[in-house]
C-alpha cells in the first residue's frame, strides 16, 4: 500500500526506536518487516535512516556549539542566491538580439573579446558588475539563460540553380576537399535567389557568396539578376578584396558559372576551376552553410527587385563583411571519422577563432597581406558596425514590403 511522506516520516520514526535497542538477529527482522511495510527499498539507506532518525548531534551554531536532534520531519531547503541574476540575464538577452541570434557557443568568444567596447555603449546600460560576469560566463550558462527567449523560424525556399549546358567535360568535377589540400586561396562559390517565394523570372535580385574553405573567410555580393555581366563583375570584385590571392574556384553546376566567360576569366588569371555533381549540394557543403547562416539570416527570405533594392542590398553587404570576417567566430570542421556502426563523427577544432585569427595564424598567408588585414581590423568598431547594420537592414525590409504591397 502507499503512504505520504509525512505517513513514512512517522513510521520510520516508530521503527528507528525499536532498531537501535534492538539486538543484532532481531535488527534483520526489524528491517524486513521495515521495508515490507514501505513496499521495498534499498537496505543499507533503509538502515542509514534507521540509525540517525532521532538522534543528538553537536553542531557549531552562532558561535556556540548546540545539541541538534536529527529528524528527517524538519528539513529546510537550501536557497542559493544566482550568480547570473536577473539583471546578468536581461543585458545577454539585449546582447543576443544585438549580435543576430548567434548560438552560444559563437557568442561567449564574440562577448569576451569585445567587452570593453560593448561596455562603453549607453544603449547596453552595462554596469561594472555585469561586464565581469560576462567575460567569465561560460557557454552552457548562456544557452541556459536564453531557453526561454530562443525562437527558431524555419523558412526553406526552392532551388533555383539551372545546369549549364557548355564546358561542363572541360571542368574537372571536385567531390570533396581532402584535408591536407586545404591551402588559403580556395573557395568554394556559389549563388542565392531572393525571389521570394514568388514568380520566377530574371527580375529579382541575387547573392553571391564565396567561401575560403582553409580560411572560413567569406564575402557576398549582391547581383541585379544571375546574367553573366554581375555574376562576373561581383567574382572580379570579390577576388580583389580577398585577405589571400585566390587560387580556386568550385562551384555547382548553374549556367551563371559554366561557361565559357567564366571559366577565361579562371583561366587567364590561374585560377584553378573546378564544379561539384549536379544535385549534390554537399559538395559544395561549406558555402552552402554559409547560404543560410550568413546570408538568409540576415536579408531573410523577402522578394527583392529593382535598382532601390540591389542598392540597398549592396549596403547591408558592406557591413555583413567585415563583421563575420573580423569579429565573428567560426566552428571548423578539421577531419571526419567512420565509427564502427557505419556513422560520419565529425572533429572540429577546439578553439573557435575569427577568420581574421585564422588569416593571421596561417604560415601559408604572407607577412604583407597580415599587416593589410591587421590596418583593417584596427578602423574597425563592432558595434558601430551593427548599428549600421541594423539601420540598413531596416531599409531594405521596407523597400521590400513597399514592393509588396504596392499596386500590381
Amino acid at each position: 500500500m502507499g503512504f505520504t511522506m509525512a505517513e513514512r516520516k512517522k513510521i520510520r520514526a516508530e521503527y528507528a526506536k525499536q532498531y537501535r535497542k534492538a539486538k543484532k538477529a532481531d535488527k534483520t527482522k526489524i528491517l524486513d518487516e521495515y521495508l515490507k511495510l514501505l513496499g521495498g527499498g534499498n537496505r543499507k539507506y533503509a538502515i542509514y535512516t534507521l540509525n540517525r532518525e532521532g538522534k543528538n548531534q553537536l553542531r557549531f551554531i552562532g558561535g556556540k556549539n548546540v545539541n541538534v536532534v536529527i529528524s528527517s520531519t524538519v528539513r529546510k531547503k537550501r536557497v542559493y542566491k544566482k550568480y547570473y541574476d536577473e539583471e546578468v540575464a536581461k543585458a545577454l538577452i539585449n546582447l543576443w538580439k544585438f549580435f543576430r541570434y548567434i548560438c552560444g557557443e559563437r557568442l561567449v568568444p564574440v562577448l569576451r573579446a569585445n567587452i570593453d567596447v560593448i561596455s562603453r555603449k549607453k544603449r547596453f546600460g552595462i554596469t561594472a558588475e555585469v561586464k565581469k560576469k560576462l567575460t567569465t560566463i561560460s557557454r552552457s550558462t548562456v544557452e541556459r539563460l536564453l531557453t526561454g527567449e530562443r525562437k527558431k523560424h524555419k523558412l526553406k525556399g526552392k532551388s533555383t540553380t539551372k545546369k549549364g549546358t557548355l564546358l561542363k567535360n572541360r571542368i574537372p568535377v571536385r567531390r570533396f576537399w581532402s584535408w591536407d589540400e586545404k591551402q588559403p586561396g580556395f573557395c568554394e562559390i556559389d549563388t542565392i535567389s531572393h525571389d521570394g517565394g514568388g514568380e520566377i523570372n530574371s527580375h529579382y535580385a541575387w547573392t553571391l557568396t564565396a567561401t575560403d574553405v582553409a580560411l572560413c573567410w567569406t564575402e557576398v555580393r549582391a547581383l541585379k539578376n544571375k546574367a553573366r555581366k554581375w555574376t562576373m563583375e561581383a567574382a572580379d570584385d570579390i577576388y580583389k578584396a580577398f585577405p589571400v590571392p585566390i587560387k580556386g574556384f568550385d562551384s555547382d553546376s548553374g549556367g551563371e558559372f559554366i561557361n565559357q566567360y567564366f571559366k577565361k576569366y579562371c583561366d587567364d588569371r590561374q585560377i584553378n576551376f573546378t564544379r561539384g555533381r549536379a544535385r549534390h549540394s554537399n559538395d559544395n557543403c561549406y558555402v552552402e552553410q554559409k547560404n543560410g547562416d550568413v546570408v538568409r539570416k540576415t536579408v531573410e527570405h523577402f522578394r527583392y527587385e529593382g535598382e532601390e533594392a540591389v542598392a540597398a542590398l549592396e549596403k547591408v553587404y558592406s557591413f555583413l563583411n567585415p563583421l563575420i570576417n573580423y569579429f565573428y567566430p567560426t566552428k571548423k570542421t578539421i577531419d571526419k571519422k567512420t565509427l564502427p556502426n557505419g556513422k560520419v563523427k565529425k572533429i572540429f577544432e577546439k578553439e573557435l577563432k575569427t577568420p581574421y585569427e585564422r588569416v593571421l595564424e596561417h604560415p601559408d598567408v604572407s607577412d604583407e597581406n597580415k599587416k593589410r588585414a591587421m590596418k583593417i581590423k584596427a578602423s574597425l568598431d563592432i558595434v558601430s558596425l551593427h548599428e549600421k547594420l541594423e539601420n540598413a537592414c531596416e531599409m531594405l525590409f521596407s523597400i521590400a514590403s513597399k514592393k509588396n504591397t504596392g499596386p500590381s
